[in-house]
């Protein structure tokens, strides 16, 4: 399974989901939305409005969600 994390710098919710998937063992890509403005636009129209959004092949949400890590 793919998992991508999108943050920004300074994202301290972003820090925090990193770390956790580093604790399970989940690898994951990490994407800069200041270095990809239109990605962060297209997030936006589908209501992921904060950071980071984290996406899988099945799954994406935005925001610390330990939840959602968890459940991976």
């Amino acid at each position: 399974m793919k998992v991508t994390v999108y943050t920004k710098s300074n994202c301290v919710q972003g820090e925090q989901t990193k770390k956790q998937f580093d604790k399970l063992g989940i690898a994951y890509e990490v994407v800069d939305l200041e270095q990809n403005p239109l990605l962060l636009d297209g997030f936006k129209e589908r209501g992921l409005l904060a950071a980071p959004i984290v996406t899988t092949d099945t799954k994406e949400w935005s925001g610390f969600r330990l939840d959602k890590i968890k459940s991976l």
